[in-house]
This record gives C-alpha cells, sequence and structure tokens, in this order.
C-alpha cells in the first residue's frame, strides 16, 4: 500500500485508510528529493503495492535500465530507509529487496515546497505516460476493428461532487475503503513480476477560493 501525498496532514491518511503496522513516513527534505526519479518511484510502487522481494535484475526489467544502474538506484532507496535487503531466495545468486514497511507516507515537511513539488511532478508524469500510452493502444485497436467491451472503463474522469463537508469526508473514506478492499484481496502469489496491474491516481481537492488564500 502507497499513500503517496505531499502533505500527510490534508486528508489525514490513518483516519480514511485501514491502519498498517509499519508505515514509512518522510520527513526529511533531502529524502524526499531523491524520490523525484521516475525509475526510484517505480521501484516504490512495485515494493510497497506487491509487499514481495525482487531483484535488482527483476526491477530493472520494468524501468527500462541494466541491473547495475538498477543496483545504483536501490542502494539510494536503502540510504534513506524506503527499501532494505532481504533474505536470499533460491540459490541466493542475486541479492533481494523489499520495501522497508507496509506503507509509503510523505508526510508534511517544513520549509520543503520545492522538494514536495519535485516529488509530484515525477508522480504526474509517470501516469501522464501511462494515460497516452493507453490512448495509442485503443488508437490501434480502433484501427484494427477491434470492438472495446462494453464496461470498458474510460481512459480518464474527471469532475467535481457539491458536498458538504461531513458528505466529502464521507466519501472520501468510502473510496478508500475500497481501494483497501481490492489491495487485499490480492494473494502473494498474486503479486509476481508478471502480475496483472492496475495503476489509479487519486486526488480530493476542495475547493479553494482566493478569500482562502
Amino acid at each position: 500500500m502507497t499513500q503517496n501525498t505531499p502533505t500527510q496532514d490534508d486528508i489525514a491518511p490513518q483516519s480514511v485508510r485501514r491502519r498498517t503496522a509499519n508505515p514509512v513516513v518522510i520527513s526529511d527534505p533531502q529524502a524526499i528529493r531523491a524520490l523525484a526519479h521516475e525509475a526510484r518511484l517505480e521501484v516504490l510502487d512495485e515494493l510497497f503495492a506487491s509487499q514481495s522481494t525482487r531483484t535488482a535484475t527483476e526491477l530493472a526489467s520494468r524501468c527500462n535500465l541494466t541491473p547495475s544502474a538498477m543496483s545504483y538506484h536501490l542502494r539510494a532507496l536503502e540510504k534513506y530507509g524506503y527499501v532494505e535487503r532481504a533474505a536470499n531466495e533460491g540459490d541466493g545468486r542475486e541479492r533481494r529487496w523489499r520495501a522497508a514497511g507496509d506503507q509509503l507516507v510523505v508526510g508534511t515537511l517544513s520549509d520543503s515546497t520545492a522538494a514536495k513539488n519535485a516529488f509530484l511532478n515525477v508522480q504526474l508524469n509517470a501516469f501522464r505516460e501511462r494515460l497516452s500510452s493507453e490512448i495509442e493502444h485503443r488508437d490501434q485497436e480502433r484501427r484494427a476493428g477491434i470492438e472495446p467491451g462494453p464496461d470498458r472503463a474510460p481512459v480518464l474522469t474527471t469532475g467535481m461532487v457539491f458536498l458538504k463537508p461531513e458528505q466529502r469526508d464521507e466519501f472520501v473514506k468510502k473510496v478508500y475503503a475500497l481501494v483497501d478492499e481490492y489491495e487485499a484481496l490480492a494473494l502473494p502469489e498474486d503479486r509476481g513480476i508478471d502480475a496483472e496491474r492496475l495503476y489509479y491516481m487519486l486526488s480530493f481537492l476542495p475547493e479553494r477560493r482566493a478569500e482562502d488564500s
């Protein structure tokens, strides 16, 4: 599970998401700057979401990097306490890595707006690339005459709802509860390096008017 939010206090993640036994909370601006790299973000998503071990070679294959380059990024993430070396499995010829906890929370950091924005930009860029890739895939299907299923989700849905504060809190909690429910369904054997993945990005932004500034 990941809670990649630049300001932990804004949505009180411990109240809207199920409590975890071992969260990794980032409280150092320098540590958050270490996340402003697409490959490192992909590694953290993979390790925290799967709660499984991976080798540098396996992670490199997902990030289009060489194993040696991935090993460099893993050591950097280890330095800041995001990942740790796991016990070797199988023949033990290659070191395995795992997340240092069961949830990653980017907390409120004083005087670190630039670091938080750098991390946020990496997240948005990665998701934008996934959106573009999906649009291209669907265009290829259309040109090939492949009809999508009637229930296929749109590439992106945005909008707004009119809610009172208490309704807003309930809405956010219900959405997170649904995500948590389905995250918990995957068994360890369902979280392999070649498993099917569905990416999502959630953001709940209350209206900020000029007088609120």
